[in-house]
């Protein structure tokens, strides 16, 4: 678990981490060369397709 501070006060996420970057940062559940009809990359954390950009702060990020 992460825990931040700000202004004093502790914010605990139960899982993951909050990081502001997106699939093409190089998340590891991101899968750029499997593609739907559209063109938006594979998540496996989510099961789904994406264009990087729509997951922009994704909780699901690990380095």
């Amino acid at each position: 678990m992460d825990v931040k501070e700000k202004n004093g006060q502790k914010i605990q996420i139960p899982a993951g981490t909050f990081c502001g970057h997106n699939c093409a940062d190089g998340c590891i559940y991101w899968n750029p060369y499997k593609r739907d009809g559209n063109k938006r990359q594979y998540c496996s954390h989510y099961d789904s397709y994406y264009y990087p950009y729509e997951r922009q702060g994704c909780l699901s990020y690990k380095g």
